[in-house]
């Protein structure tokens, strides 16, 4: 059972103050920036949002790069991560696997940021921790869990890259398994005879190749740690 939505907050009540002084607290800030999401994120449209002088802003925070970087740790804050509630292991990296994937698909800029010039270590840390604690809580010892959050980390980013990418297809409302079922009815069949037998298994929506991915490390771990 996974949580019901891993997205960021997107609709914040933006309060008119024109006409009169605001007094803006750093959590006002902080959610603006998230509400226009961080990926598009300037001084100047976020001051335009809060319906303050980008002066202002810059009272709060050093320049651009100081708010992104506890922007995105504030994030991890406001986010219904699965909890641990006596699951086994395994359910809870799927879980925590399909939140992770669905956040950064959301926020493409998570994925090729760098973690110190963009948001830094802590939020990536922030979120490491988290993992940890409840993969510990499920009975694992802390380099068991460490070897599992690896393989959250990765089959995260890899579904998040697959996701994005299958949605960018030329023909609007398509979905990836009919556009390329059409695309290869055009091909000559002789050409590509594994594949003409065996369309169906290949082509896999992203959270099926994911989930197909995690079938198997998740399997293989286990194995792994009822060898020690």
């Amino acid at each position: 059972m996974t949580s019901q939505s891993t997205e960021l907050p997107q609709n914040f009540e933006k309060k008119e103050t024109r006409g009169r002084k605001r007094l803006l607290k750093r959590d006002d800030i902080l959610k603006g920036a998230l509400s226009i999401g961080l990926d598009n994120l300037t001084m100047k449209t976020l001051a335009e949002h809060l319906n303050v002088g980008t002066a202002t802003l810059y009272q709060y925070f050093e320049n651009r790069e100081n708010l992104m970087m506890e922007a995105a740790e504030y994030s991890i804050k406001l986010l219904p991560f699965p909890d641990y509630r006596g699951q086994g292991w395994q359910e809870l990296a799927i879980e925590y696997t399909q939140n992770v994937q669905r956040i950064l698909k959301q926020h493409p800029s998570f994925i090729h940021s760098h973690p110190v010039t963009d948001y830094g270590y802590k939020i990536h840390f922030t979120l490491t921790e988290k993992i940890l604690t409840d993969l510990v809580s499920c009975g694992l010892d802390a380099k068991q869990a460490i070897q599992v959050a690896h393989i959250i980390t990765m089959a995260s980013y890899g579904g998040a890259v697959e996701a994005i990418r299958q949605e960018r297809l030329p023909i609007e409302g398509a979905d990836i398994q009919s556009y390329i079922a059409g695309q290869f009815k055009e091909m000559d069949s002789n050409e590509f005879p594994i594949l003409s037998e065996n369309i169906e298994d290949f082509i896999l929506s992203a959270e099926d190749k994911t989930n197909f991915l995690l079938k198997i490390a998740l399997a293989n771990i286990q194995s792994e740690f009822e060898k020690k």
